[in-house]
């Protein structure tokens, strides 16, 4: 695997934001962890409002409900993550597979950075409503099918593993998310922290293994 590996993208500066800035910045943060840890329905402002030692009416005043607050968090989350891959990815001159394992690595970063972003996804994805829509039109959907086509493409050429597309993408989603979103479990069962670097390097290199041809037949 490439020793050096891609990094999603760094969060602003605090110090480089106005003071409303960073206040809603602090609001997106602590939704994020909220509907990660109890949905979309079990998620209060009151909840959230007093987490910050701040008013429900003021987080009213910048998110006029909790449905625009569950989209802002994630435009924030998801959006810029996907905009920023997606243009770094295709400003790529590289084969398929090369651009995939870019992918793999700036994925399995990000879930590392916001394992939040997982299970919000996980718990929005079982349930049919505007919301889920709306994040697949939005942002998921352009997303999906630029790294299925990837697959595709490294399929042809005889560098990622034959099957079904679709699976083997979401077979990358679950892999880069999964264990972080279950990271307490894991050094439970194991002893090893999931969220250190060399824990990180094996979650990709793993992915590599399954994913892409080269690797499985250098396996033992």
């Amino acid at each position: 695997m490439n020793s050096h590996l891609v990094v999603a993208s760094p969060p602003p500066n605090p110090k480089t934001l106005s003071k409303t800035e960073y206040f809603r910045r602090e609001i997106l943060e602590t939704a994020l962890k909220h509907f990660s840890l109890y949905g979309y329905e079990g998620a209060s402002i009151r909840r959230i409002a007093q987490e910050l030692n701040t008013t429900h009416s003021l987080i009213i005043y910048h998110f006029s409900s909790k449905d625009e607050l569950w989209r802002a968090t994630l435009e924030w989350a998801v959006g810029d993550y996907v905009q920023s891959t997606l243009n770094l990815l295709r400003e790529s001159p590289d084969t398929a597979a090369t651009t995939l394992r870019k992918f793999i690595e700036r994925f399995v970063r990000l879930s590392a950075q916001r394992p939040e972003i997982h299970r919000i996804l996980t718990m929005a994805g079982t349930q049919q409503d505007s919301r889920i829509d709306w994040l697949i039109e939005t942002h998921l959907k352009e997303h999906f099918d630029f790294v299925v086509n990837l697959i595709r493409q490294g399929q042809q050429e005889g560098t990622v593993r034959v099957g079904d597309p679709v699976r083997l993408y979401y077979h990358i989603i679950g892999s880069a998310g999964t264990l972080f979103t279950l990271s307490e479990e894991f050094q439970l069962l194991t002893g090893k922290d999931v969220f250190s670097e060399t824990e990180i390097y094996y979650t990709i290199a793993f992915i590599f293994d399954v994913v892409f041809e080269q690797n499985r037949r250098a396996s033992p």
